[in-house]
């Protein structure tokens, strides 16, 4: 048998025949799989994982890349899809970018734990600690009982365990021209789903795009006769959100940009801010209105020029929230807007204290089970155990499924990541944007359905901690330099 393997592959005939017996036997196969509509959307799922599998081992900045790319096109996608292959909630395109970056994530966790190379005292930091510290409490949650079934537990790793990877990969991966490359794909995105939102509002909705409206019994979208928008997201919120994100890259790079890049700004803004506002969702305008008066202040470096900034955004903002209130249209989205607005206290024309509420008992649950509920209860992988428990908001829902010391944990790293930012905004442009995307997403870094949102900021999130950790080596260098002098 040996000698006839041998002689198998010394022979370049037999071995070019068995090779095109290979790939047409694959292509058969293929061919098969196509034919049948049902299987559409596994074969895009395998073929886009093994072109990003492949880059994961040499190149796997381009797979962050290429993910970013790929999640806020997912829905449409999904949706596209729908009048050859049907629809379904356990789709394999959902779970593509989840896979990848647990793949890149599971090589961090072999060569740091399993190989035991470790993480070295001079390139850590108290946010990456807390970083670890939260993924190993979510790793346990996967496994509690309390919210009904371990899919849930695992569904929940998605949208909790994921996100942490963002960060830690970020922080290996990438640099500064990768991050001025990711902000301006980020708003060039954001302008083309506002157009597309925006069209869905005036336009209607295209016939496959209506078709998922009413199997997903989508009625949040609906305001009086109007309709909200999704553009190109899985959901409204994520839309609305990648819009706020791309408004505050706008806004830094017009106030700190070149020239070049603040005409861009000036015509990406307006757009930006109308496809928000055409969303009729207040809590996104007003963290929008304070990130941007923040970041405007933190871009002047000089105290005394601070304090007259101050005055002029806040002037800025009471003049503009004034004005906004006052408008008048027979448009049902712009009506709910404004008088949400005008009147943010009200039951009957906002739902602030309703969230408010949904927010404190988020909490509360903290306290009253303090061993936690499960990672997934609070995600949309409960609906496999119907036991849902979601407040909205990602500290409250982190305090519902892990508990008091996973709350605790994950506050730290809200308090540590915002401290870094405000820091870091003094010092470079894309510090200030990444702490202006912190403050108009607060709430939201960790929210389950947000794919492309949490993506974003979390690493953001991972490269503040790489660049804060360069700040520090740098400081120690100048220290030790200086040292040497005096001796």
């Amino acid at each position: 048998m040996y000698a006839i393997l041998h002689k198998f592959q010394g022979n370049r005939a037999m071995k070019t025949i068995l090779w095109i017996v290979f790939f047409s036997m694959c292509g058969y196969l293929l061919g098969r799989a196509v034919v049948d509509p049902t299987k559409i959307r596994i074969i895009l799922f395998a073929a886009i994982s093994l072109v990003f599998t492949a880059l994961s081992i040499s190149q796997p900045r381009w797979v962050l890349f290429g993910l970013l790319i790929y999640l806020p096109f997912m829905g449409f996608l999904r949706r596209a899809l729908i009048p050859s292959s049907g629809w379904s909630s356990f789709d394999p395109l959902v779970i593509l970018a989840p896979a990848m970056i647990m793949l890149l994530g599971s090589y961090w966790v072999y060569w740091t734990y399993i190989r035991r190379q470790g993480i070295p005292k001079d390139e850590d930091t108290r946010l990456f600690k807390l970083v670890r510290w939260m993924i190993l409490i979510d790793a346990v949650q996967v496994f509690n009982p309390l919210q009904g079934s371990l899919l849930t537990g695992l569904g929940g790793v998605m949208f909790y365990i994921v996100p942490l990877f963002w960060m830690v990969l970020s922080r290996i991966y990438l640099n500064g021209r990768w991050m001025k490359v990711i902000c301006g794909t980020v708003c060039l995105i954001g302008v083309i789903s506002a157009l597309y939102g925006l069209k869905q509002i005036y336009y209607g909705f295209l016939n496959f795009e209506e078709s998922w409206i009413d199997v997903a019994g989508y009625a949040a979208l609906m305001i009086g006769n109007g309709s909200r928008a999704f553009s190109l997201y899985t959901n409204a919120a994520e839309y609305t959100l990648y819009l706020v994100i791309s408004i505050v890259i706008a806004w830094v790079l017009l106030l700190r940009g070149t020239i070049l890049l603040r005409l861009a700004s000036v015509m990406m803004l307006p757009l930006l801010c109308y496809a928000m506002f055409m969303q009729s969702q207040r809590t996104p305008v007003f963290l929008t209105a304070f990130s941007l008066a923040i970041v405007t202040v933190m871009s002047v470096r000089r105290g005394a020029a601070r304090v007259i900034i101050t005055v002029i955004v806040g002037i800025s903002l009471l003049a503009s929230f004034s004005a906004i209130t006052k408008i008048q249209s027979e448009s049902a989205l712009i009506a709910h807007q404004v008088n949400g607005l005008a009147n943010p206290f009200d039951e009957e024309h906002s739902t602030a204290l309703t969230h408010l509420a949904m927010f404190q008992n988020g909490l509360l649950h903290g306290f009253q089970m303090p061993i936690g509920q499960g990672l997934g209860i609070t995600t949309l992988a409960a609906k496999m155990s119907d036991t849902g428990a979601s407040s909205e908001v990602d500290l409250s829902n982190i305090m519902i499924s892990d508990g008091i010391i996973g709350g605790a944990i994950y506050g730290l790293i809200i308090f540590e990541a915002l401290r870094m930012a405000f820091r870091e905004a003094n010092s470079s442009t894309t510090g200030l944007i990444i702490l202006g995307i912190l403050l108009a997403t607060i709430g939201s870094w960790s929210i389950g359905g947000n794919y492309s949102t949490c993506a974003i900021i979390w690493l953001c999130i991972g490269y503040l901690d790489k660049i804060t950790l360069i700040r520090r080596r740098e400081l120690s260098e100048c220290v030790n330099n200086g040292s040497i002098v005096e001796k």
